[in-house]
Protein backbone atom coordinates (compact mmCIF):
# COMPACT_ATOMS: atom_id res chain seq x y z
CA UNK A 1 0.00 0.00 0.00
CA UNK A 2 1.85 3.05 -1.29
CA UNK A 3 0.89 6.62 -0.47
CA UNK A 4 2.06 9.28 -2.90
CA UNK A 5 3.12 12.46 -1.19
CA UNK A 6 3.97 15.20 -3.70
CA UNK A 7 7.59 16.32 -3.89
CA UNK A 8 6.81 19.85 -2.82
CA UNK A 9 7.31 21.53 0.52
CA UNK A 10 6.53 18.73 2.94
CA UNK A 11 5.58 20.98 5.87
CA UNK A 12 1.87 21.56 4.96
CA UNK A 13 1.41 17.85 4.22
CA UNK A 14 3.17 16.90 7.44
CA UNK A 15 0.93 19.27 9.44
CA UNK A 16 -2.18 17.89 7.74
CA UNK A 17 -1.17 14.30 8.50
CA UNK A 18 -0.30 15.08 12.13
CA UNK A 19 -3.61 16.93 12.55
CA UNK A 20 -5.53 13.95 11.16
CA UNK A 21 -3.70 11.63 13.51
CA UNK A 22 -4.33 13.92 16.50
CA UNK A 23 -8.02 14.28 15.57
CA UNK A 24 -8.32 10.49 15.45
CA UNK A 25 -6.54 10.14 18.80
CA UNK A 26 -8.96 12.65 20.34
CA UNK A 27 -11.98 10.81 18.86
CA UNK A 28 -10.79 7.43 20.15
CA UNK A 29 -9.98 8.87 23.59
CA UNK A 30 -13.41 10.53 23.87
CA UNK A 31 -15.23 7.43 22.63
CA UNK A 32 -13.13 5.20 24.89
CA UNK A 33 -14.18 7.26 27.92
CA UNK A 34 -17.84 7.17 26.88
CA UNK A 35 -17.86 3.41 26.38
CA UNK A 36 -15.96 2.83 29.63
CA UNK A 37 -18.46 5.02 31.50
CA UNK A 38 -21.39 3.22 29.87
CA UNK A 39 -19.94 -0.18 30.80
CA UNK A 40 -19.27 0.88 34.39
CA UNK A 41 -22.71 2.48 34.75
CA UNK A 42 -24.47 -0.62 33.46
CA UNK A 43 -22.43 -2.93 35.70
CA UNK A 44 -22.98 -0.78 38.79
CA UNK A 45 -26.70 -0.48 38.01
CA UNK A 46 -26.97 -4.26 37.61
CA UNK A 47 -25.27 -4.84 40.96
CA UNK A 48 -27.24 -2.19 42.87
CA UNK A 49 -30.60 -3.12 41.37
CA UNK A 50 -29.95 -6.82 41.94
CA UNK A 51 -29.11 -6.10 45.57
CA UNK A 52 -32.26 -4.04 46.08
CA UNK A 53 -34.62 -6.86 45.22
CA UNK A 54 -34.10 -8.93 48.41
CA UNK A 55 -34.27 -5.78 50.53
CA UNK A 56 -37.62 -4.79 49.01
CA UNK A 57 -38.94 -8.35 49.43
CA UNK A 58 -38.17 -8.09 53.15
CA UNK A 59 -40.53 -5.13 53.27
CA UNK A 60 -43.51 -7.34 52.61
CA UNK A 61 -46.00 -4.46 52.77
CA UNK A 62 -44.70 -3.09 49.44
CA UNK A 63 -46.73 -3.97 46.35
CA UNK A 64 -45.32 -6.94 44.40
CA UNK A 65 -44.59 -4.86 41.25
CA UNK A 66 -42.37 -2.52 43.26
CA UNK A 67 -40.59 -5.50 44.82
CA UNK A 68 -39.96 -6.99 41.37
CA UNK A 69 -38.98 -3.75 39.61
CA UNK A 70 -35.28 -3.65 40.61
CA UNK A 71 -34.82 -7.25 39.52
CA UNK A 72 -36.40 -6.54 36.14
CA UNK A 73 -34.27 -3.42 35.69
CA UNK A 74 -31.13 -5.35 36.70
CA UNK A 75 -31.92 -7.94 34.04
CA UNK A 76 -32.34 -5.17 31.46
CA UNK A 77 -29.07 -3.42 32.34
CA UNK A 78 -27.23 -6.76 32.20
CA UNK A 79 -28.81 -7.48 28.81
CA UNK A 80 -27.86 -4.04 27.50
CA UNK A 81 -24.29 -4.56 28.67
CA UNK A 82 -24.21 -7.88 26.87
CA UNK A 83 -25.87 -6.62 23.71
CA UNK A 84 -23.79 -3.48 23.20
CA UNK A 85 -20.55 -4.83 24.69
CA UNK A 86 -19.20 -1.44 25.81
CA UNK A 87 -16.30 -3.16 27.59
CA UNK A 88 -15.11 -4.74 24.33
CA UNK A 89 -15.48 -1.40 22.55
CA UNK A 90 -13.62 0.38 25.34
CA UNK A 91 -10.70 -2.03 25.04
CA UNK A 92 -10.64 -1.75 21.25
CA UNK A 93 -10.80 2.05 21.31
CA UNK A 94 -8.08 2.22 23.96
CA UNK A 95 -5.84 -0.04 21.87
CA UNK A 96 -6.28 2.08 18.72
CA UNK A 97 -5.75 5.35 20.61
CA UNK A 98 -2.56 4.08 22.23
CA UNK A 99 -1.26 2.68 18.94
CA UNK A 100 -1.92 6.00 17.18
CA UNK A 101 -0.13 7.87 19.99
CA UNK A 102 2.81 5.50 19.71
CA UNK A 103 3.07 5.88 15.93
CA UNK A 104 2.83 9.66 16.22
CA UNK A 105 5.55 9.72 18.87
CA UNK A 106 7.86 7.47 16.82
CA UNK A 107 7.27 9.62 13.73
CA UNK A 108 7.85 12.93 15.53
CA UNK A 109 11.01 11.66 17.22
CA UNK A 110 12.16 9.91 14.01
CA UNK A 111 12.76 6.63 15.82
CA UNK A 112 12.32 3.01 14.68
CA UNK A 113 13.25 1.78 11.23
CA UNK A 114 10.16 3.26 9.52
CA UNK A 115 10.94 6.79 10.71
CA UNK A 116 14.66 6.83 11.52
CA UNK A 117 16.77 9.80 10.58
CA UNK A 118 18.40 7.69 7.86
CA UNK A 119 14.98 7.44 6.13
CA UNK A 120 14.20 10.27 3.72
CA UNK A 121 11.70 12.75 5.21
CA UNK A 122 9.16 12.05 2.46
CA UNK A 123 9.49 8.29 2.96
CA UNK A 124 9.10 8.65 6.73
CA UNK A 125 5.91 10.66 6.21
CA UNK A 126 4.65 8.14 3.68
CA UNK A 127 5.37 5.32 6.15
CA UNK A 128 3.50 7.20 8.88
CA UNK A 129 0.45 7.84 6.69
CA UNK A 130 0.41 4.21 5.58
CA UNK A 131 0.64 2.86 9.14
CA UNK A 132 -2.03 5.10 10.67
CA UNK A 133 -4.43 4.63 7.75
CA UNK A 134 -3.96 0.85 7.86
CA UNK A 135 -4.68 0.89 11.58
CA UNK A 136 -7.89 2.85 11.10
CA UNK A 137 -8.91 0.71 8.10
CA UNK A 138 -8.39 -2.34 10.29
CA UNK A 139 -10.67 -0.80 12.92
CA UNK A 140 -13.38 -0.23 10.29
CA UNK A 141 -12.94 -3.83 9.17
CA UNK A 142 -13.39 -4.96 12.79
CA UNK A 143 -16.64 -2.96 12.99
CA UNK A 144 -17.87 -4.63 9.80
CA UNK A 145 -16.98 -8.09 11.13
CA UNK A 146 -18.84 -7.41 14.38
CA UNK A 147 -21.88 -6.12 12.49
CA UNK A 148 -21.92 -9.20 10.25
CA UNK A 149 -21.55 -11.48 13.29
CA UNK A 150 -24.47 -9.74 15.06
CA UNK A 151 -26.58 -10.02 11.89
CA UNK A 152 -25.79 -13.75 11.62
CA UNK A 153 -26.64 -14.29 15.30
CA UNK A 154 -29.94 -12.45 14.85
CA UNK A 155 -30.77 -14.57 11.80
CA UNK A 156 -29.93 -17.80 13.66
CA UNK A 157 -32.14 -16.87 16.60
CA UNK A 158 -35.23 -16.45 14.37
Amino acid sequence: HKVNIPNEDIKPTRELVLKRCQDQIMWYEKTKRQTRNLHQSLKISTIVLGGLTPILILWSDLPKPIQALPSALAAMTAALNGAFRPRDNYIRFAYVAETLKSEKFKFETRTTKDYSRTVDEYQALENFVTRIELLMASEVSDWRTLAEKEKAEATESK
